[in-house]
């Protein structure tokens, strides 16, 4: 992994170093205006990085000053790169005219207007970050559960709890989840962002006390669960009253069977599907979380009804979410295969910027009936 990491610094310090230079051409060049700038780029440009290598050391305090505003200029990076290059595209087309001369207000007017343009952007994802959807989706399973002909599950995933998403956050979150008055709560991983310290200090466990649902809530393991540390990770989860499935099923009120798999990118030797079924009985209602949507077919293979997943959270930001929907076969949203159906949420939280742009942070609400044949 270290030369995937070099290769990424490499290209991070690339982009910042062309973006500074366009930059800096532009600001006016009195010795205090220039160190200054210089001072304040230094500090987006590290901040993140510092925040990251000391995320296991400094206190919420001090990872708050740097790795908000570190994963801000994230977002604002990207779409500056973005706007700086197709804008030096359609300028040096143009410039291919022999009637048209070298302009020397062309990049004050780029700079300025892809700063104006990129901190509305900035501004506008964040709002959507901070109201999430609520998607209802109407699933009927031909089975039947029990006495229940019907239940309101509330899917939540990619929590992300930390610096950026803190208590305060997740009450937010936890309160929009009771409007819905769900008989039952899953959650599909990545509740943990990068490591459990802001979590224990602030002790959001208490939070997930105040989660109503009759029937329990019920989670997996994500990937960021064993990026922040798998033991403190588990240490902060036995805190709350989630109920954890790790490669585990277990039988709701005598009605439904609930399979946890363990993540695949954590624990890459997890138990396979089809053991995991043979403990149940699917004469029951099989519902599955797996953080991860790889490997749908086997879902299909092994009798699932319903399988709920995360982790792609769509892209995030556009047009990484182009890149993600060529990377798995459903990146977003509900499909089916034979009497299979998935859903793969974009998640209520986020990793890196604190923003939406061209995706939604979500709450999915499955309204289940249950027909059984005949």
């Amino acid at each position: 992994m270290k030369p995937f990491f070099i290769i990424v610094f490499l290209l991070y310090t690339a982009i910042n170093a062309y973006i500074f230079h366009k930059t800096r051409q532009v600001i006016p060049k009195w010795k205090t205006v220039k160190i200054s700038f210089a001072v304040i780029y230094f500090f987006l440009y590290s901040a993140f990085i510092i925040a990251m290598l000391g995320r296991n050391t400094f206190l919420p305090a001090v990872q708050k000053i740097l790795y908000f505003p570190g994963t801000c200029w994230l977002g604002a990076m990207l779409y500056l790169l973005l706007f700086f290059l197709l804008t030096d595209l359609i300028y040096g087309l143009v410039r291919l005219s022999p009637t048209v001369k070298q302009s020397k207000k062309f990049l004050k007017i780029q700079v300025s207007a892809g700063y104006i343009l990129v901190a509305g952007l900035m501004i506008y994802g964040y709002y959507r970050f901070t109201h999430p959807k609520v998607s209802e989706r109407e699933i009927v399973i031909h089975k039947s559960a029990g006495n229940y002909k019907e239940l309101k599950i509330v899917g939540l995933s990619d929590l992300h709890l930390g610096i950026n998403i803190d208590r305060n956050c997740l009450k937010r979150i936890v309160q929009r989840v009771n409007a819905q008055n769900p008989d039952m709560i899953i959650i599909a991983g990545d509740i943990v962002d990068n490591n459990t310290l802001p979590l224990m200090r602030e002790k959001m466990w208490e939070e997930f006390e105040q989660m109503h649902a009759p029937l329990g809530v019920y989670a997996c393991l994500g990937n960021h669960e064993y990026l922040s540390g798998i033991e403190s990770s588990m240490n902060f989860l036995r805190k709350t009253d989630i109920r954890l499935l790790v490669d585990s099923a277990a039988l709701i009120d005598s009605s439904i069977w609930l399979i946890g798999r363990d993540d695949l990118q954590g624990n890459p030797k997890r138990e396979p599907l089809s053991g995991l079924v043979a403990a149940t009985d699917t004469v029951y209602p099989l519902f599955l979380l797996d953080h991860e949507p790889v490997n749908l077919n086997e879902a299909e293979q092994n009798g699932i009804d319903l399988q709920f997943s995360g982790h792609t959270h769509h892209g995030q930001i556009w047009p990484l979410s182009l890149l993600v929907e060529r990377m798995y076969e459903t990146a977003y949203g509900y499909c089916r295969k034979g009497n299979t159906q998935y859903y793969v949420t974009s998640g209520i939280g986020l990793w890196g910027p604190p923003v939406r742009i061209g995706t939604d942070s979500e709450i999915t609400v499955f309204n289940v009936r249950f027909l059984p044949d005949g």
